[in-house]
């Protein structure tokens, strides 16, 4: 007996689990110890008794355990904690595909093994996120082994996660936990350009660094055209088609503090004229598809995300659909559209049928010349279907 409680799963519930899937769902569970408390360490059994994994457990959660391993003889403990964060940080900090930037994800939950917890990196500073109960029980290891095997200039804490309530858990407070105090904007660069990022009050941990192979993308393709950047934010978008030669941007955002930073950002890589307008951008590219004043060469799509539950998908697919059919219209004679959905039940054939409906709505021709998804840190494993949240493509857009 390994002394942790037990939950026993109704029959035929391991089948997912056995195939490597990390959640155990309430619906899923036969029986549970008392003593299998919020935040607790747990072994899952099938009906029969047999052991299958060993996870956190949040027994008033939607998700009761989330797996950490399926080897009955291994303890989840500091050495086991401080393990698994420096198998991760060994798969980012050795990874050719990762070395054109020093903006990077450490530590990506389920991928990792890890779930709940996100740790991302700015030039040397930790943004830490534990998004669960089981990963808050575990704060303490987790901390002491970030700071031994990274050493970074300071650790911050950005735990203000909707995804916590769900938990049961209050927002912590945001803060530095350990070593220096992070700068107002840290600095750091993807490729050659230069970009700020606020870790205190910025989405996220206070950047999207899974769009960084986009960005690139789009500095490549830039030269000689206009630019613009629907659901701006910072003006990372921005920023690499400066710095690639476009001869304007336009940022378009409903956050008037993120455009003040994404100026700054604009800016810092290039002197072409560029402006920001503080507006809803879904109801900006309603007006502007309809006046159709203007066109650009290049025009970038990346809303959030539209889908919270499956009943959400079929309209959330209308939006998208009507969302990038306002895009391409605005988009020049033979220039690029780049749009991508970060909405978990999206799947890649959904979007494609997005991508086709929109062109048909907007009586243009597209030509899809790239499709995108996850960069190297941000790994997706294969049993985990719902890790694979990010699709992205260029196309090219034609009228004749």
């Amino acid at each position: 007996m390994s002394g942790y409680p037990q939950i026993r799963l109704r029959p035929n519930a391991e089948r997912l689990l056995i195939k490597g899937h990390p959640w155990v769902f309430s619906g899923a569970v036969g029986h549970r110890d008392p003593n299998a408390g919020r935040g607790s360490i747990v072994d899952v059994h099938n009906d029969a008794g047999r052991f299958i994994a060993r996870g956190t457990c949040n027994p008033g959660a939607e998700i009761v355990v989330r797996i950490l391993t399926r080897q009955g003889g291994q303890a989840i403990d500091a050495g086991f904690i401080h393990s698994r964060i420096r198998r991760a940080v060994d798969l980012r900090v050795n990874n050719p595909l990762l070395q054109t930037s020093n903006a990077r994800r450490l530590v990506h939950g389920e991928s990792d093994g890890l779930p709940g917890l996100i740790v991302d990196d700015y030039a040397g500073w930790l943004v830490l996120q534990l998004h669960t109960a089981g990963m808050e029980a575990l704060r303490e290891p987790i901390v002491a082994a970030l700071l031994d095997i990274v050493s970074p200039r300071g650790l911050f804490e950005r735990s203000d996660v909707g995804t916590r309530r769900a938990e049961g858990l209050q927002n912590r407070p945001t803060g530095p936990i350990a070593g220096d105090e992070p700068p107002e904007l840290i600095e750091f660069h993807e490729g050659d350009v230069q970009l700020l990022v606020d870790v205190r009050q910025g989405q996220k941990t206070g950047f999207f660094i899974d769009q960084r192979d986009n960005r690139l993308l789009l500095g490549r393709i830039s030269a000689g055209r206009s630019v613009l950047n629907c659901f701006a934010f910072s003006g990372g978008f921005s920023a690499h088609a400066m710095r690639g030669g476009a001869t304007s941007t336009l940022d378009v955002d409903i956050a008037h503090g993120a455009l003040s930073l994404a100026r700054r950002n604009v800016a810092a890589n290039g002197d072409a004229p560029s402006r920001a307008i503080a507006a809803d951008a879904f109801a900006w590219l309603d007006d502007a598809a309809e006046s159709n004043v203007r066109r650009y060469g290049v025009v970038v799509v990346d809303p959030p995300s539209l889908v919270r539950k499956s009943r959400d998908v079929k309209s959330a697919m209308g939006v998208y659909t009507k969302l990038n059919r306002n895009a391409m219209r605005l988009v020049e004679d033979g220039g690029y559209l780049l749009a991508s959905s970060c909405s978990t039940r999206i799947s890649d054939e959904d979007f494609f049928q997005i991508i086709r409906r929109s062109a048909s709505g907007a009586r243009v021709h597209v030509r899809l010349l790239a499709r995108t998804h996850h960069p190297a840190d941000h790994p997706v494993d294969p049993a985990f279907p719902e890790g694979r949240y990010l699709t992205s493509v260029l196309l090219q857009v034609d009228r004749d």
